[in-house]
């Protein structure tokens, strides 16, 4: 397979310094957000809605950008467009202190990261599909999103204990205003690297454009269960903490260590992807991250929720970036915006059902409970779906 060409590495790095900004956005407000909305005067069911709302506002948007980027033939306006109303979202929230307005704005903020999912993922993919190792470059532009995360988040919940939660997500906003900037230097994929007379050039991906119709369908499960899990845990965690007498920074701080540990241990990843095929690490991506909500509740009180948040980046890595990978190696490029789009369409409403019925389970039986459900239907779809996935798709 033909080697990147140059044209497709400076566009991939430009597009990696607008996910940059949108990660460092996410930085600044996803470890404070629950406390932001509960200082509103949001209960937990009420939070639960509210990321809901953002996720529901993901759920039919990301299909519909990415069959629009793969009708004009471009993902750049996709990703701009989306990053302005994202910025706009953050904005609104910060300024707000009205609960509905939030709850509108959290939708808009959902319909905007579509929109960024769904484009900067195909885009991605289009740039990667001559790379001799898609994985370790899929990977290693990953990591660049997780470094701007881990960075921003330790910052963020010191900015909000000194002038108050609305602060980062204000910073936020202009972080993603900063993104939307770095897409001038994007070029849509050049075509494929030249190869010589004797070589036929690749005219769609290996393996992964071959799943079967029950392997697509074991791999929209495992990414619904993944994103239930999300949705069910990560928004509530910090809520979760703060209940322990977190601080603030404390909470953003372990967050952030997380995120940190997810700089090598994407491109690792990706690595591994490429060598032992993506099923493996699909799997235990999702009975790792399920093993790390049920424990929870025992370490989260002690000085091992140091070790453990490390662990959780290793677990969330193994799922991201072979995801990753098979939502850009499904189809040719023609059809990869709407693919990619569909990845996250599942995302989302996985997504959606477990902030939904996360929030329901904490305010009605507390935070363990709803995250040791969470881990149970992990390993259960670890065990008897992802097994059906292809071991080697490239």
């Amino acid at each position: 397979m033909a080697l990147m060409s140059l044209a497709n590495q400076r566009s991939l790095r430009f597009l990696a310094l607008s996910q940059a900004g949108l990660f460092a956005a996410n930085g600044l407000t996803v470890p404070l957000m629950v406390n932001h909305f509960g200082a509103l005067g949001a209960g937990p069911a009420l939070v639960g809605l509210m990321f809901a709302a953002s996720q529901f506002g993901s759920l039919v948007a990301p299909y519909l950008w990415g069959v629009r980027s793969d009708q004009i033939g471009r993902r750049r306006p996709i990703i701009f467009v989306a990053l302005v109303l994202s910025s706009l979202a953050l904005l609104t929230i910060a300024l707000t202190k009205t609960v509905w307005i939030v709850v509108v704005a959290q939708l808009i903020l959902g319909i905007a990261g579509a929109g960024f999912s769904a484009g900067s993922l195909a885009l991605a993919g289009d740039l990667i599909e001559d790379a001799i190792s898609r994985g370790r470059v899929l990977g290693f532009f990953r990591t660049t999103g997780s470094l701007a995360f881990a960075i921003t988040a330790v910052g963020g919940g010191f900015i909000a204990d000194e002038f108050g939660l609305w602060v980062p997500i204000l910073l936020a906003s202009i972080m993603q205003a900063l993104g939307c900037s770095a897409t001038i230097g994007i070029r849509e994929a050049a075509p494929h690297a030249p190869t010589d007379e004797t070589t036929t050039p690749p005219t769609e991906p290996p393996a992964p454009a071959q799943f079967s119709r029950s392997a697509t369908v074991a791999f929209f499960v495992v990414v619904f269960s993944w994103f239930y899990g999300m949705g069910a845990v990560a928004w509530q965690w910090p809520a979760f903490m703060k209940t322990l007498e977190y601080s603030q920074s404390s909470i953003s701080a372990l967050w952030a260590l997380a995120a940190l540990g997810e700089v090598p241990a994407l491109t690792i990843a990706g690595l591994l992807a490429d060598r032992w095929g993506r099923r493996p690490l699909l799997m235990a991506g999702l009975s790792g991250q399920a093993s790390i909500y049920m424990l929870y509740q025992f370490i989260a009180p002690t000085w091992g929720i140091v070790p453990l948040q490390m662990l959780r980046s290793l677990s969330y890595s193994s799922y991201e970036t072979p995801a990753l990978l098979v939502a850009t190696e499904m189809g040719l490029r023609q059809r990869r915006g709407r693919l990619a789009g569909m990845y996250h369409t599942v995302a989302a409403l996985g997504g959606v059902v477990g902030a939904t019925i996360g929030g329901q389970l904490v305010a009605w039986q507390g935070y363990t409970f709803s995250f040791t459900m969470a881990g149970i239907v992990m390993v259960l779809v670890a065990v008897f779906v992802a097994s059906r996935l292809p071991k080697h798709t490239s």
